[in-house]
């Protein structure tokens, strides 16, 4: 039962650091706000000789900064909470029933008023305001308790511990089961909060002097017998210790206001507590009897050691500053009070005993002259009159946690008007205390209350400042379109937290906001050193210098990066490549996409860049992106078009014109962009006439060079001089007599499919055709080749399908009309045939006509012969 005990005291103990390495962040989270906003890069290029011709279509980048969350208590801690104070209450009543009748009926009085104070009547396990309950949890603690006491004294410790155990068991699931409450384990913790207060008070008064037993037992333990006293050094330290405590005391009362750092009060509470496992044997000791060590001591001391962590990691995990500072009034003052007179204890009892050079810790609680009792008594008063000192501020402290637990409680079950009254009843006992501040802010968030969420926020940061309420006062003054107000609360956040990456980061955003390039790479940068999650500054560093920085600086970048598994970073990487035209090939991340398919910015910019970055590579957005717009419709435009870059690049191209064609007939926002990217998709496929179409209704630079390019191409260089002339009128440029040489060259723009042809040519099979024509189906040459292929394997309607494609938008060209006629002829269509000659006669040149003819008129003639035969 002593291991199972201090194994439930070192998890109560883990608890209570736990929850203690930062208390306000058990109550409050650092959220991620993404915005997306736009850039443009040149994805589509047409190479001319030394010139390109690119245009430029939108891509996203995402910028994130840090906002935080209301406060919201954490249902976990308020279980882990009841755990280890069951238990350790347990342990409490299961010694009281060894001790003497006098102080088991004093402890048992003491234990059923404290919890008559926690009405348990708010539970509603027999109905609301029935104290059935109370009733119930009395009888069962005091009747069990009472017959190990009164009736079986011959019991062991862990027979009795078992039995108020269970009773503790009993009443736990009664509640949970029965009780009304929508939270029952947080209403029974705040509703009891005086009994676990005064538990924790009192072990920690009870351990206050443990630490200068532990300096005795320093001095003497190892000077005994080698013929030094051990006082000096024992006074010395001693003194030293104290002076630490005073200085504790005035720093934390305000009387002096030095900037040093000091032990925190909570290792010296957790020391004391851990030195008086050992020391309090002696003391028990002392009592002759009344408090005897293995059957009582151990098991008193051991139980309030573990409500006191429990207690106290509960309102760390609660972020209840003002009880946190009473518990801390309590052991610095409580040590320093007792402390003295413990000194004086030592002195006067064990003087001779030092001069002796004798273990005086071995005697330690055996006093000659002055009496533990009286010592204790008057340290007692000590801290009392130190309290009083501070006008009781640490009883007020305690007050107005108990009001903040109330708060919490109907905060919790969204009784805001309730909690709220809770809280400011607990300003009015402490009002610059930050528990009940924030949670105002945060209730008045949760109503849309800017004005009084600003207030609360700032009377947050007079007394304990947080980064938390630093971001929140900035967000909303952010709303409120007061911006240097923002950045003068970020800046005075950063003088109290200056390595703090969450507003470090907000304030890089705020400046970037304001094209303050310099300041804004300067914090991020800072802010990705510190932050707790570094990619979201990195995130942010790649969105602004995309934004600022020119393409040299942009390949710098790129090539000195750290790179991170962030969604959102890789959203702005890929809106980086696509600036830097750098199109590798690159694997498909799929956390972009939910299990419920609802994007995210992150998500949404993500898929949107990697569509037209990896367009040549992957055909996956092209059937994903489709999807994925039906379930978010608001974004379904964004999706559908970044889909059909994959499918224009690496799918069907004919899939992709009808598509686009379509948009860019209807009159919408959009249209504009439509037509550039479809006259440029145009111009890639050498279908010079529909571009010009395409890009006649395209204002600006980039539609007049595209009309040129697309004049001069289909051998209209007149008009491009034209176009070029009147371009240089109204703006002088030197980029656009290279292209005018370039084009009067005669240069043709280089295609994959130039290459694919000539291997076509010279190994015609069924995979270099089908390579062929997914790279342009529409190229006369390719066309005609795929048909012949398939006509020799007697494939027709494959080798009709693909011609009938292709003249869907190159209805120009002799070489498919002459397909079109021999597979009509193939398919006996003497009409369509006859349609094909005509468009043959139109468009070819005469020789060329003359071959159609050798061979279309033996064809027709043989099908003719044929049907009369017939």
């Amino acid at each position: 039962m002593a291991v199972a005990a201090f194994l439930v005291l070192l998890l109560g103990l883990t608890f209570l650091v736990w929850q203690c390495m930062d208390p306000l962040g058990n109550v409050v989270r650092w959220n991620v706000v993404s915005e997306l906003s736009e850039t443009t890069a040149v994805v589509d290029v047409l190479q001319l000789g030394q010139w390109r011709y690119g245009i430029s279509t939108p891509t996203h980048l995402v910028t994130e900064r840090f906002m935080s969350s209301v406060m919201e208590v954490n249902a976990v801690t308020v279980y882990l909470f009841w755990i280890g104070a069951l238990t350790g209450l347990s342990l409490v009543l299961a010694a009281l029933t060894t001790m003497s009748r006098f102080w088991y009926l004093a402890g048992t009085i003491v234990f059923i008023m404290f919890l008559a104070f926690a009405r348990l009547e708010t539970l509603g396990v027999f109905g609301t305001e029935n104290r059935l309950l109370f009733l119930i949890a009395t009888i069962l603690y005091g009747g069990v308790s009472y017959y190990f006491h009164a009736f079986r004294p011959d019991l062991g410790i862990s027979t009795r511990i078992a039995g108020i155990a269970g009773v503790s068991i009993t009443l736990a699931a009664l509640v949970a089961f029965g009780s009304a409450s929508p939270v029952p384990a947080l209403t029974a913790a705040v509703y009891s909060f005086p009994l676990w207060l005064v538990a924790t008070m009192l072990f920690l008064l009870v351990s206050a002097t443990e630490i200068m037993a532990g300096l005795v037992w320093l001095s003497t333990s190892g000077q005994a017998g080698k013929g030094r006293s051990g006082l000096v050094q024992f006074i010395v330290i001693s003194v030293l210790y104290l002076v630490l405590l005073l200085l504790i005391y005035l720093q934390n009362t305000r009387q002096i206001d030095w900037n040093v750092t000091l032990i925190n009060p909570f290792y010296l509470a957790l020391a004391s507590g851990i030195l008086g496992i050992w020391g309090f044997r002696r003391r028990a000791d002392s009592t002759r009897g009344v408090i005897p060590f293995r059957s009582t001591g151990f098991w008193l001391y051991i139980g309030l050691f573990i409500v006191a962590s429990s207690f106290a990691g509960l309102m760390a995990g609660m972020a209840n500053d003002p009880v946190l500072e009473t518990l801390e009034d309590a052991t610095v003052q409580g040590q320093l009070a007792m402390g003295v007179l413990f000194l004086f204890y030592v002195l006067v009892n064990f003087y001779e005993v030092f001069q002796q050079r004798l273990a005086v810790y071995k005697v330690l609680y055996k006093p000659l002259r002055f009496g533990l009792t009286q010592t204790r008594l008057f340290g007692f008063a000590g801290v009392v009159v130190l309290f009083s000192i501070q006008r009781l501020l640490p009883v007020n402290q305690a007050i107005a946690g108990y009001f903040n637990g109330l708060g919490d409680l109907h905060s919790t079950t969204e009784e805001y008007t309730l909690a709220e009254q809770y809280y400011k009843l607990a300003l009015q006992q402490e009002f610059q205390n930050h528990k009940s501040n924030y949670a105002l802010a945060s209730i008045a968030l949760k109503q849309g209350d800017r004005n009084a969420a600003a207030y609360y926020f700032r009377q947050a940061l007079l007394k304990n400042p947080s980064p938390e309420a630093y971001a929140g006062l900035s967000g909303i003054l952010v709303q409120e379109n007061l911006f240097f107000d923002a950045v003068y609360s970020l800046q005075e956040g950063l003088r109290r937290f200056p390595a703090n990456g969450e507003l470090l980061n907000n304030l890089g955003m705020l400046y970037s906001q304001t094209n303050v390039a310099d300041s804004a790479y300067y914090y991020l940068d800072l802010a990705e050193t510190h932050a707790a999650r570094p990619e979201i500054p990195a995130t942010n560093l790649l969105a602004i210098l995309a934004k600022n920085t020119g393409s040299g600086l942009l390949d710098s970048l790129a090539t000195s990066t750290d790179k991170y598994d962030y969604l959102s970073w890789q959203a702005n990487w890929l809106a980086v490549q696509n600036m830097r035209q750098q199109f590798h090939q690159e694997g498909f991340n799929k956390r972009s996409v939910p299990n419920d398919s609802l994007l995210s910015v992150s998500s949404l910019a993500y898929l949107l860049n990697y569509a037209q970055n990896q367009a040549a590579f992957d055909s996956l957005p092209a059937a994903l992106l489709p999807k994925l717009a039906a379930k978010n419709p608001v974004l379904s435009q964004d999706l559908s078009l970044a889909a059909l870059y994959s499918e224009f690049y690496s799918g069907s191209k004919l899939k992709a014109l009808e598509t686009l064609s379509g948009w860019a007939e209807e009159e919408g926002e959009k249209s504009d962009l439509y037509h550039k990217i479809l006259g440029h998709w145009l111009l890639q496929l050498g279908l010079y006439d529909q571009a010009i179409e395409a890009l006649s209704g395209v204002e600006g630079v980039e539609g007049t060079i595209g009309m040129a390019v697309a004049n001069a191409l289909s051998g209209k260089k007149e008009v491009a001089v034209i176009l070029l002339d009147k371009m240089q009128d109204t703006e002088q440029n030197a980029a656009v007599e290279q292209l005018k040489q370039s084009l009067f060259s005669g240069v043709k723009p280089k295609s994959v499919a130039d290459s694919l042809f000539a291997v076509v040519a010279k190994s015609p099979s069924e995979q270099n055709i089908r390579k062929a024509v997914r790279a342009n189906p529409f190229d006369a040459r390719i066309v005609s080749a795929a048909s012949e292929f398939y006509r020799s394997k007697k494939q027709v309607k494959q080798a009709y399908q693909l011609v009938l494609n292709a003249l869907r938008y190159n209805e120009y060209a002799p070489e498919l009309w002459e397909q079109y006629a021999l597979l009509s002829l193939d398919q006996g269509l003497l009409g369509q045939a006859a349609e094909g000659q005509q468009k043959v006669e139109q468009y070819a040149l005469p020789a060329g006509y003359q071959r159609f003819l050798a061979r279309y008129q033996p064809m027709r003639a043989l099908i003719e012969k044929q049907r009369a035969e017939f």
